[in-house]
């Protein structure tokens, strides 16, 4: 990914510079480390490893719950460019506050009324919740740095704190696997975890109290402020950007909300992986095995460029969902059990790209957008990519129920295959050169 600016499809890449207030830097480096101690809370998800499982005790199946997780990517749709424009127009910080509140709430409706309705009611709330949170983070910590001359940094900054943020929800679902499973006499108590995660999620919001924001967001009078808005949005590589996000997007969420139903599936002939505390201890070392490769993404820049990383992300994941559709269907044919392990081995190959993905695509458009409108632009960006998948994750739940977990991995796979390509192909020229920090 390359710098702002890209007039004609091309970036100017430059190596940081001298500009610094260097005055100024003491503020920035406290700043950095409330943002990364945020970003160690933002996701506290204890009781998303059993989520399925949750559901499934209170009567849901396959399709309903493709609904579900359907209903919180729709409020996610309505939410993210309101959201978006309110972030830009008050301030960051007070978004972070309200994102995690959002997030306790729902995760408390989800146990407090365990019903099909009730549940739609809480991911709603969740989907709000990420909306809110969706641009801020990176937004304020983009902002932190060029205040200070320190844009150059975004990269790295940006890579810590993802693998930092990832660091935390892994540790999150190892305590909710220590709830799940001890927390009664059955070692079924997914509620006890979904508790906790309501008040971690509360404790992220405090957090944000101390948050320092130096410049008020909504400068920009609203006429300045969409002209500018409708500028960034027509940059040939933001529009390039939308296509390739929703590509790499559905490749990285179908997976993850099929982890569950997939070890059910599994589950049949290896009960172990139905414990709660493996399926914590599992969730935790996804996460675990994901947070060094964000930290990893500055060297990678560097080694192998930006098209190759654009290019080896959702080709990765097309890949391993092609295995584990092979792997289903042999274990349908009556293969030795044991080859489920191979499927669960590509949940890690996944977790590659998930670790990669978040620093490359902010990277991407924070050094391509104008500051008054860009947590506006990362809204809009997310808000198509997600409602796509939204519409995605039910057909292709409902598409699993009628036609099997192997075909629906085997679908997926090919036609990411074919969409990657696609999309690649259509890429402005020059639009992914480079191996230097942007400044």
């Amino acid at each position: 990914m390359q710098a702002g600016g890209p007039r004609g499809g091309r970036s100017s890449l430059r190596r940081p510079g001298s500009a610094c207030n260097v005055s100024g830097l003491p503020h920035l480096e406290r700043q950095l480390r409330l943002l990364r101690a945020y970003a160690l809370v933002t996701y506290p998800f204890a009781c998303v490893p059993f989520l399925f499982l949750f559901f499934r005790d209170h009567g849901i199946g396959e399709g309903a719950y493709g609904e579900i997780v359907g209903a919180y990517y729709l409020a996610m749709f309505v939410a993210e460019v309101p959201t978006g424009i309110l972030a830009d127009r008050i301030g960051r910080k007070p978004m972070l506050v309200a994102g995690p509140l959002l997030l306790a709430a729902g995760f408390a409706v989800l146990v407090l009324f365990p019903h099909y309705g009730t549940f739609v009611a809480g991911e709603v709330l969740l989907g709000l919740g990420h909306a809110v949170l969706s641009g801020p983070p990176t937004v304020l910590l983009y902002e932190t740095l060029r205040e200070h001359g320190q844009q150059h940094r975004y990269l790295q900054e940006e890579s810590r704190i993802a693998g930092l943020r990832m660091l935390g929800t892994g540790s999150a679902f190892l305590l909710g696997g220590v709830l799940a499973r001890f927390g009664n006499a059955t070692h079924d108590a997914y509620g006890l975890a979904i508790v906790a995660t309501s008040v971690l999620c509360g404790g992220a919001a405090l957090l944000a109290l101390g948050l320092h924001e130096r410049t008020a967001a909504g400068a920009a009078a609203p006429r300045e402020f969409l002209r500018q808005l409708r500028g960034d949005l027509a940059k040939p590589a933001v529009v390039w950007l939308f296509g390739y996000w929703i590509v790499l997007f559905t490749l990285l969420r179908y997976p993850f909300h099929n982890y569950q139903p997939y070890l059910v599936a599994a589950g049949r002939s290896q009960p172990l992986l139905l414990d709660p505390l493996f399926l914590g201890v599992l969730f935790a070392t996804l996460n675990l095995a994901a947070a060094p490769m964000s930290s990893q993404v500055p060297r990678l820049v560097a080694t192998v460029g930006r098209r190759v990383l654009f290019w080896g992300m959702p080709l990765l994941l097309c890949g391993s969902l092609l295995v584990m559709a092979w792997e289903r269907s042999a274990a349908a044919d009556g293969a030795d059990a044991r080859l489920v392990w191979l499927g669960i081995g590509m949940f890690f190959v996944q977790q590659v790209p998930f670790g990669m993905h978040w620093a490359l695509l902010y990277e991407f458009v924070n050094h391509r957008i104008g500051a008054a409108a860009r947590t506006t632009v990362l809204s809009a960006l997310s808000l198509g990519t997600r409602s796509c998948y939204a519409l995605c994750n039910v057909l292709l739940f409902h598409t699993q129920e009628r036609r099997g977990l192997p075909f629906t991995l085997a679908l997926v796979g090919g036609v990411g295959v074919a969409a990657t390509c696609t999309v690649l192909w259509l890429r402005p020229r020059g639009l992914l050169r480079g191996r230097e920090p942007i400044a």
